[in-house]
C-alpha cells in the first residue's frame, strides 16, 4: 500500500478484500468489515446433522455399530442414578438437564455393536432458538458437571469416578470411569459442544472411549457447519 505523502490532504483509498470494496474518505478513517452471520438451523435439518453408523465405527475404532433407538425427545434417567447432579454428566440429552433451558427440539440416536457389545454410543442434537440461548446452556453445563465427583447407577449398584472436566473452546468434555467393572474396564466418554444454535450431547462406552466422544461432536459440528 503506498503512504500518503505530507502534502496531500485528502487520500481516496479502494481496498479489495474477498471480492468487498470499502471506500477510506481520509487517512485518518478506519475500513469497516462485515461479518458473516450463520442462520439459524431449525427443526427438520437435525436428523441429517447425526452420524452413519459407519462413521461411528471410525470413531469408535470398532466395526458394527448399529442404531438400536432412535428419540425426538428427551430420556429421563433421574430415577436410576445419584446425585442427581450427576445426570448431566452419567448421560446425554437428560430431559431434567434440559428442562429450563429454553431449547426448541432434539433427536438423539442410541448404537451398540451387538448384544454383547463392547462399544455404546448416544448422539444427540439439541436446537435453541438463539445462539446465545445456547451458549448459556453451554456455560451452565460447565458448572454443573464441575459439581460432580462420584456417582452410582442405583438399579446395577455400579460406581463411577469422574475424571478431570476441562473446556476448550466450545467443547466440554470429561471421562467417567465404572470403578468395579469386569475386565478390560468400562469408561464413558462425554462431550458437549456448541455449534451455531445447536448444542451436540455425546456419550460413548467401551473399555477405553479416549477422546471419542470429542470426535463425534467434532463431526457433527462440521454437518451444522456445513449448513451455514
Amino acid at each position: 500500500m503506498r503512504r500518503p505523502t505530507a502534502t496531500l490532504a485528502v487520500a481516496v483509498v479502494s481496498v479489495l478484500v474477498t471480492g468487498c470494496v470499502s471506500n477510506i474518505g481520509n487517512a485518518d478513517s478506519v475500513t469497516a468489515t462485515r461479518t458473516m452471520i450463520p442462520r439459524p438451523l431449525v427443526e427438520r435439518e437435525l436428523v441429517e446433522l447425526l452420524l452413519r453408523p459407519e462413521q461411528v465405527d471410525v470413531a469408535m475404532g470398532t466395526v458394527g455399530m448399529t442404531v438400536t433407538s432412535t428419540q425426538t425427545s428427551m430420556s429421563d434417567s433421574s430415577a436410576t442414578m445419584e446425585p442427581a447432579e450427576c445426570l448431566a454428566v452419567d448421560g446425554a440429552a437428560e430431559a431434567p438437564v434440559y428442562g429450563d433451558s429454553g431449547f426448541r427440539a432434539e433427536r438423539d440416536q442410541s448404537l451398540n455393536n451387538g448384544d454383547d457389545f463392547t462399544h455404546y454410543v448416544k448422539q444427540a442434537v439439541v436446537l435453541f432458538p438463539t445462539v446465545d440461548k445456547a451458549r448459556a446452556f453451554l456455560d451452565a453445563s460447565a458448572q454443573q458437571w464441575s459439581v460432580c465427583k462420584e456417582y452410582t447407577h442405583t438399579q446395577s449398584g455400579s460406581q463411577w469416578s469422574v475424571g478431570q472436566i476441562s473446556v476448550a473452546g466450545d467443547t466440554l468434555k470429561t471421562i467417567a470411569m465404572q470403578r468395579d467393572a469386569r475386565a478390560p474396564g468400562w469408561a464413558c466418554g462425554r462431550a458437549l459442544q456448541l455449534r451455531n444454535n445447536v448444542i451436540i450431547d455425546i456419550n460413548t462406552c467401551s473399555a477405553n472411549p479416549g477422546d471419542s466422544a470429542v470426535r463425534i461432536a467434532d463431526q457433527i459440528a462440521t454437518n451444522v457447519s456445513a449448513r451455514w
